[in-house]
């Protein structure tokens, strides 16, 4: 195993000293003028009227802790925003609730309140109904996180989102190990897919496993309720299917619950590997002390090695010590810089110029993974990708792919009883 994862008039003769005088002079002169530039746009950015931007998020239910993460990474935009150039903005928060109900009316309520911008929502299925409402209201959404494939079908034309889809999720899991087996030149032969059973996941899974080219078989998957209290016959029957990797849907509750299960029945598969819960997150790790060690999550990320995410970690380690920057608010902070990006440009909080802004933003200096943020004719930042994040003594570390990794990955991982 490795350890630990960018011409006019025609010119006077000059001596070698007067030329070298003219050009500090010129080089004085252009940064004069660049710093003069820069302050006059800083000004103006701090005399346009602050942005009216509406956060749709669940504050209240059992999806508060996600909105919760959310709201940070809006704080994070707003303690930065200046720093980056961008203009202020003014926050109006609705709660979605639990229901797609909740979700509808506080959209409505602040279109009504007269926002000229929406984010949100997180949930996949109150995003899908927002953006119907910010499409018939002409009202531009940015969506920071949700993943329904359908949104970026519809020929929305305010409708924009900066996230990765399940398929694409999907994909990028499928990717990611094949170049994990590569960097590690392990090869399994069998892997199998435990999942929660709403069905959410496991059909792209399966329905994309066939065009992967994929070096293993794939077991038949084990549903179970996330409901459950005792683990061992849903591991058992993992288990016993022969695989050499155990790949999960899960939430984070049954995460620890099946990881605990597995130190139990001694089983350590050669990957633990999750497509939903983080298992580099906090909660995880203090859930199981060194058997967390190993864990490896494909997920929406940040890129470390990009230089605005290293003033987002200092942000969030200043503002919030102890809270772990993750995907929640890295995709909520840049969705409130996309949006300060396009009225920046748009000078305006017109609907019309704002989404046309958005639909030509260019932004490059960002956080995930990839060029920066484009949106295709469909509204999709299709530049985005997944990362590979593994639990390293304790720390979650990216470790895949190879040009954004801060350490190397470990496959297969180390039994449990070799854990201290």
């Amino acid at each position: 195993m490795r350890s630990a994862a960018l011409r006019a008039l025609r010119p006077l003769r000059m001596d070698s000293a007067q030329r070298s005088s003219r050009r500090r002079v010129l080089r004085s002169a252009a940064s004069l003028a660049i710093v003069a530039l820069s302050r006059a746009q800083a000004t103006g950015l701090r005399s346009a009227p602050p942005l009216p931007l509406g956060v749709l998020l669940p504050r209240s239910g059992y999806l508060t802790s996600a909105g919760d993460a959310c709201l940070r990474g809006v704080s994070l935009a707003q303690h930065l925003a200046g720093q980056l150039a961008l203009p202020p903005f003014t926050l109006v928060q609705g709660d979605t609730g639990e229901t797609l109900e909740s979700a509808i009316a506080a959209a409505e309520q602040l279109i009504e309140r007269g926002v000229a911008m929406l984010i949100g929502c997180y949930d996949s299925g109150q995003t899908v109904e927002v953006a119907k409402i910010a499409e018939r209201r002409r009202v531009p959404l940015v969506i920071n996180i949700a993943a329904a494939p359908s949104i970026s079908a519809q020929g929305y034309r305010f409708v924009f989102r900066n996230f990765p889809d399940a398929n694409r999720i999907v994909a990028d899991s499928y990717s990611l190990q094949k170049q994990l087996f590569e960097r590690t030149r392990y090869v399994p032969k069998r892997v199998v897919v435990m999942h929660i059973n709403n069905g959410r996941g496991i059909e792209e899974i399966q329905n994309m496993f066939p065009q992967m080219n994929m070096p293993y078989e794939m077991a038949p998957p084990i549903p179970y309720d996330p409901k459950l209290t005792d683990f061992s016959r849903i591991v058992a029957a993992a288990r016993a299917t022969g695989a050499d990797l155990l790949w999960t849907v899960s939430r984070m509750a049954d995460a620890i619950a099946i990881t605990r299960e597995l130190v139990r029945q001694d089983w350590t598969p050669a990957a633990l590997m999750s497509s939903n819960a983080g298992l580099y997150e906090p909660q995880y790790v203090r859930g199981l002390g060194p058997n967390a060690n190993g864990a490896l999550t494909f997920a929406p990320f940040y890129d470390p090695n990009k230089p605005l995410t290293q003033q987002l970690i200092a942000a969030q380690a200043r503002l919030y010590p102890g809270a772990r920057l993750g995907t929640l608010e890295t995709y909520t902070f840049e969705a409130v810089l996309i949006a300060l990006d396009a009225y920046s440009r748009a000078n305006s909080t017109d609907p019309q110029r704002l989404a046309n802004a958005l639909r030509a933003t260019d932004l490059r200096n960002n956080v995930s993974p990839g060029p920066g943020v484009t949106f295709n004719e469909h509204g999709q930042n299709a530049n985005l990708g997944l990362i590979a994040i593994q639990t390293l003594a304790g720390v979650g570390r990216v470790v895949l792919p190879e040009r954004s990794a801060e350490a190397e990955p470990v496959c297969p991982i180390p039994r449990w009883q070799r854990r201290t």
